[in-house]
């Protein structure tokens, strides 16, 4: 694990953006559900030309945040 912004590990060979199709598989959801949800801004996505991605790197910090608001 490398140590990254705020003290916070990440896995080597991490990267901020995925696909909808990859993060979709990692997370357990059918695509078309990831997709629809996406659509609503429920996940943060950047579309670079052409293709969609999901911003892995805004999800792991807002989780981040959220993880800290319930520490004891």
């Amino acid at each position: 694990m490398a140590q990254a912004e705020g003290g916070v590990a990440q896995p080597l060979g991490y990267s901020p953006l995925m696909t909808r199709q990859a993060f979709a598989q990692v997370v357990g959801l059918p695509v078309g559900v990831l997709v629809a949800q996406a659509e609503r801004g429920y996940w943060p996505q950047i579309t670079i030309g052409k293709r969609v991605f999901i911003n892995v790197e805004a999800i792991r910090l807002l989780a981040a945040e959220r993880a800290a608001e319930f520490t004891l």
